[in-house]
């Protein structure tokens, strides 16, 4: 039973197909999971395969249990030197493609359109195509009459999000979670707001809180917002916030890494919203209730 996410939804369907057919012969085959979800189906006597290299077999007299990641991989993308290589395409700046091609998963463009759109050189544009090319994700087709000029269509969507997941979430990011006095998680986002406006500050809601404008899968439990590093420290003068670790009233706070893509956040009921992409990124990063959010997000976008 293949599923993206092995969330408390996909464990249920699987309990119901193992109890209808009467038998425990049933395995899981999942990109991301979270423990709670894994721990269920332990608990049930079934099967599990994960991409992230986590396996219980539970076939009598057959049992295996790998409770732990693989180690990751030294060569391709996420090697340490990779010179030799393909160069990276889910870098900050290079990943830039591969978001404005699955913000757009129905169409396809050159590589100097690209460029325009994601404000690149020509030349770094056709790198990060080539390297995504060359692991299928995306294809490309010399343009009739232009032998030079070559066009770029995704063709993979949720095979390119799951390869950039695991570098995604490699990658460092500050971060600072805020007690700002607020009671709720609405209070939270009226007081974000007040101070980027006193400030002249670009944000965007990130996360549940930004997935929940998009289609209301999960409701937050605290608030996510991205923000350029540079005003993290603006804000803190304005919101005087104290440090906490949770609680519904909170804000946590993260800088882009590249803040260009907080230009691609768009308004609901007049709060900026970052892109699908990054929603799912997030939420793809959390528990067991931010991976219904994802996968409501990529339904949402038709990946």
């Amino acid at each position: 039973m293949p599923v993206g996410a092995l969330t408390g939804d996909a464990v249920d369907e699987a309990l119901g197909r193992a109890t209808r057919g009467k038998r425990r012969s049933l395995l899981l085959v999942y990109n991301r999971s979270s423990p709670a979800s894994r721990q269920r189906l332990r608990e049930a006597g079934l099967s599990y395969l994960g991409a992230d290299g986590r396996v219980l077999l539970q076939a009598p007299p057959l049992y295996v249990d790998r409770d732990r990641p693989m180690d990751p991989p030294r060569v391709g993308w996420d090697a340490a030197t990779s010179a030799p290589l393909a160069r990276n395409p889910f870098a900050v700046r290079s990943s830039r493609v591969a978001r404005r091609l699955l913000l757009h998963p129905e169409r396809s463009c050159s590589i100097s359109e690209l460029a325009t759109h994601v404000e690149l050189s020509v030349a770094a544009v056709s790198r990060a195509v080539h390297a995504l090319d060359e692991a299928a994700l995306v294809e490309t087709a010399t343009t009739a009459g232009d032998a030079r000029s070559r066009e770029v269509r995704l063709r993979r969507p949720i095979e390119l999000l799951n390869a950039w997941l695991p570098i995604w979430q490699r990658r460092r990011v500050r971060r600072a979670t805020w007690d700002v006095g607020a009671d709720d998680v609405e209070g939270a986002i009226k007081l974000m707001a007040s101070a980027a406006r006193e400030r002249d500050v670009v944000w965007a809601l990130g996360g549940l809180a930004g997935a929940a404008e998009v289609t209301r899968a999960v409701e937050p439990a605290n608030v996510a917002v991205w923000i350029a590093p540079d005003d993290l420290d603006a804000l803190a003068e304005i919101l005087m916030p104290t440090s906490s670790r949770s609680g519904r009233g909170t804000l946590r706070m993260s800088a882009a890494p590249d803040p260009w893509t907080l230009g691609l956040a768009t308004r609901s009921d007049g709060r900026p919203v970052a892109d699908p992409v990054q929603l799912w990124l997030d939420c793809s990063s959390e528990g067991e209730r931010a991976l219904e959010a994802a996968e409501a997000v990529a339904k949402r976008m038709g990946w």
